[in-house]
């Protein structure tokens, strides 16, 4: 087989703002302690850019055990019946923490 350089063979990737544009969420599951979260493509967009949506969950840390290498993102089309039942998190605002650096002159 010839070498695909980890990209996929057919289609284009699923970056997230197809998925706001199909009215899709992305599910991220931590394999660790199995919490599920639901999010918007739109708010996730925001904070990561425009990536492939399965790229999201190594970018996150799970609030319960603080671990990133679990992480799993997938994008999917609840049904009506599905979507009461989920709990979806939206994005309320980004603080950007500035820390100050010293150095000591000789």
């Amino acid at each position: 087989m010839p070498d695909t350089g980890g990209r996929r063979k057919r289609g284009s990737e699923w970056k997230l703002s197809n998925a706001h544009d199909a009215g899709q969420l992305v599910r991220i599951q931590c394999g660790l302690c199995n919490v599920k979260r639901w999010y918007q493509p739109g708010d996730l967009k925001e904070i990561f850019g425009d990536i492939e949506a399965e790229l999201v969950g190594g970018k996150m840390s799970c609030k319960r055990c603080g671990k990133n290498e679990y992480m799993h993102a997938e994008t999917q089309n609840p049904s009506a019946r599905e979507r009461q039942g989920i709990r979806v998190r939206r994005l309320a605002g980004i603080k950007v923490l500035r820390r100050v650096i010293w150095r000591d002159e000789d």
